[in-house]
């Protein structure tokens, strides 16, 4: 069996070790264009602030994965899948070969999103996505005083922290009412948006960036009824699937505008499997497709396809988007369905918010933990939640598995769990949540 895989990243190459493990025999060829192995991308906005030392550090050695061929530098150009080949351009010599398969996996991730706003491609307008992207950043950081980040997710929240712990003077602007929007809902927010701005954060919601300005280089960012000057500007919107190669190949997309998956996340040619980024996924609560580019996502995808493409039947039941981020040294993190979603979704949910300790209130460190469940409102099985303060992915990710296992708001006030003064609290704040969820009706 000839199985090829576009794309070396988390659920490439997740795929490329699982296929191996499953199918000693199979021939397993990986098509990459970038010229080194798997990086972490998710590690960028901490070596822009300084947490994590050098890019390089981000980028790991070449796995060593027995009868696996990587070939670096290396871009599929087109998909024949009549012939069952793909063709490869070698970027170095600049020479073209097709390589024949018996199943094709599409891992080919997604690109920084780059909205069409007047002077999006000025010098000091950067995007945050890959190595490159870091390097132009870092080199630009000594001339630098002030900062705009475009986009208040994950990316952008961190983003605007790193530049802050750099000593710039940051404004972070969300077009959407409030930051972390989709992860959190409305009073959540509320808590993260103070933080960022009690460590000197300027944060702008509900303003939609008109244009960036400068001659050659950025000078300023002009929003509805304001203009800031920034020597530095990041977009941080977001990600666009890359879904070219399969769209040259007439594969059918979804409604998210990714390429579209059954469970066994077949594309709509049973021989070619799409994964990752690139992909869509199906929303585990709700059944509807979703876009799901999280490194966790790919990496179950990943294995899932390559058991698959290797003789194997194996189902990918879904997903929580399950996330965690950080801002200016806060842990935030979310599961499943917000409370906006599940209305959006016609879904009639109860939700509940506690404010607790992390350990008991005497004990040095003692920090606050803010906790919101979301569930159904007849029989109380739940949807999601999201917690703020120490330990929040570590609490979300038992709600992740809750919620899999479709557990109701009185189970999970009963769950076991540990106690030490200088580790927790004597009842855990995920069953305070949980205890005050059983109380609304």
């Amino acid at each position: 069996m000839r199985i090829v895989i576009v794309g070396f990243q988390s659920a490439g190459l997740t795929a490329a070790a699982t296929a191996r493990l499953y199918n000693r025999e199979a021939e397993i060829t990986v098509i990459e264009r970038r010229t080194y192995a798997t990086y972490h991308p998710c590690g960028l906005p901490f070596v822009i602030g300084g947490e994590v030392a050098t890019l390089q550090d981000l980028v790991e050695a070449m796995p060593r994965l027995q009868g696996v061929e990587v070939r670096l530098g290396a871009e599929a150009r087109s998909i024949n899948t009549e012939e069952k080949t793909v063709t490869v351009l070698d970027l170095r010599t600049v020479r073209e070969e097709k390589i024949p398969y018996d199943r094709l996996i599409l891992a080919t991730g997604s690109r920084a999103l780059k909205p069409p706003i007047p002077g999006v491609d000025l010098d000091h307008v950067f995007t945050l996505r890959t190595i490159e992207d870091g390097e132009r950043i870092l080199a630009a950081l000594p001339r630098a005083k002030r900062a705009v980040v475009v986009g208040a997710g994950p990316i952008g929240v961190e983003t605007a922290s790193a530049l802050k712990e750099r000593g710039l003077e940051v404004t972070l602007v969300e077009m959407l009412p409030d930051v972390l929007p989709g992860m959190l809902d409305p009073d959540m927010a509320e808590i993260v948006a103070e933080r960022l701005v009690k460590s000197g954060i300027r944060v702008i919601c509900s303003r939609a960036v008109k244009e960036i300005r400068g001659k050659g280089s950025v000078s300023s960012v002009v929003l509805e009824g304001e203009e800031l000057s920034a020597d530095m500007v990041v977009i941080a919107v977001g990600v666009k699937p890359e879904i070219e190669l399969a769209v040259k190949a007439g594969l059918a997309l979804g409604p998210t505008r990714a390429i579209a998956v059954d469970d066994h996340l077949r594309t709509s040619e049973p021989d070619i499997f799409a994964i990752g980024d690139c992909a869509e996924a199906r929303c585990f609560i709700t059944g509807r497709p979703i876009r799901s580019q999280l490194a966790t996502t790919a990496i179950r995808m990943g294995r899932v396809a390559g058991i698959n493409a290797a003789g194997g039947d194996e189902t990918f039941e879904g997903v929580l988007n399950a996330v965690v981020t950080m801002a200016s040294g806060l842990e935030i993190a979310s599961a499943g369905l917000t409370a906006g979603a599940a209305k959006e979704a016609g879904i009639e949910a109860v939700s509940a918010r506690v404010r607790c300790f992390s350990k008991p209130h005497y004990f040095p460190g003692a920090e606050p933990v803010t906790i919101k469940l979301v569930a159904e409102r007849r029989g109380q099985r739940l949807l999601g939640g999201q917690v703020i303060g120490a330990g929040a992915a570590l609490r979300v990710n038992t709600l992740a598995l809750a919620v899999k296992r479709q557990m109701t708001a009185k189970e999970l006030s009963k769950i076991d769990y540990c106690y030490a003064p200088p580790v927790s609290e004597s009842i855990d704040p995920l069953v305070v949540a949980a205890e005050a969820l059983r109380r609304r009706r």
